[in-house]
């Protein structure tokens, strides 16, 4: 098993590689994968697995991405991310993927889904959106329609539909990396300078 440091360095490189370049490679290996790039949070990454295609998470550009076309889009003052995003998407960052989910962080962000499909009017764009209550008869009937919709429609951008035993195993997938994330915050919440030495060493 790789040391902490390593895999710190390993995940630092992927966020800062504003490329994508492991995403691409992942893609090229087989001309079938299909690569579904998502704003977090509140995206059901669950479904894009089961579907074998990689979700891809964007946070925008950070402070190494120089904003010039995102501006042209968005008014300076509107928050970073989604004039990076702009950016990433114009700039051909994102030309290999073949979905972008939007979900309902903010009226930014869902303004972002409608000029997605504007830009790229060839890549399967939508804004999924997120009830803030549960309940069946307030929004957990609704919170069913948008993941079965979002599950019809990946599965025709497969050419498959997706079955309930590639989402059970999927889901099954993901609880056992939700255990592991828990188990490293635990770590690091036990012996928090260990990391930070880490990390300042990478």
């Amino acid at each position: 098993m790789p040391a902490s440091a390593e895999i710190i360095t390993q995940a630092t490189r992927l966020f800062e590689d504003l490329n994508f370049s492991s995403a691409r490679e992942w893609k090229a290996a087989k001309p079938s994968r299909k690569v579904i790039g998502y704003m977090p949070i509140y995206v059901p990454r669950e479904i894009m697995h089961a579907a074998d295609m990689l979700p891809l998470g964007i946070v925008g550009g950070g402070d190494q991405l120089e904003v010039i076309h995102g501006d042209a889009y968005y008014q300076s003052y509107i928050c970073r991310i989604p004039r990076s995003t702009v950016e990433l998407g114009v700039s051909g960052r994102l030309d290999f993927v073949d979905g972008m989910l939007f979900p309902s962080i903010c009226d930014v962000i869902r303004n972002l889904s409608g000029m997605w499909k504007m830009m790229f009017p060839h890549v399967y764009s939508r804004y999924f959106d997120v009830p803030q209550n549960y309940k069946d008869e307030i929004g957990g009937n609704y919170y069913i329609n948008e993941l079965t919709e979002l599950r019809e429609d990946l599965g025709k951008l497969r050419g498959t539909p997706i079955t309930d035993a590639e989402l059970a195993n999927s889901i099954a997938s993901t609880t056992r990396t939700v255990g592991w994330c828990a188990r490293c915050i635990n770590s690091a919440l036990r012996s928090p300078g260990k990391y930070l030495r880490q990390r300042s060493i990478s």
